[in-house]
């Protein structure tokens, strides 16, 4: 792979990270009365990511919660935590 395309390859993939957790957060603000804190994706697939959304809840740990974002501009739909389990860290939790 030319220089030019790596280059190219690694635009996509950070305006796809980027736009995944600006759908997430947006999609948030739409059902929820909180204050983001941010946004992480747990999972960049081709098709789909899997963003983790932290909110301000009064309480340590912050909230969150799990979003199923599309690339193809389809619906965001909230997940469980149960879905997403396996991609968060056990100290978080604990």
């Amino acid at each position: 792979m030319r220089l030019f395309e790596r280059f190219r390859a690694w635009q996509d993939h950070r305006r796809w990270h980027r736009l995944a957790c600006e759908r997430a957060l947006a999609e948030f603000a739409l059902t929820h009365a909180e204050r983001t804190v941010g946004a992480h994706v747990l999972r960049l697939g081709a098709q789909e990511a899997v963003v983790r959304v932290m909110y301000a809840n009064g309480r340590i740990p912050l909230g969150r919660c799990w979003y199923a974002v599309p690339r193809d501009g389809g619906a965001v739909r909230e997940l469980s935590f149960e879905d997403v389990a396996l991609m968060e860290s056990p100290w978080r939790w604990g």
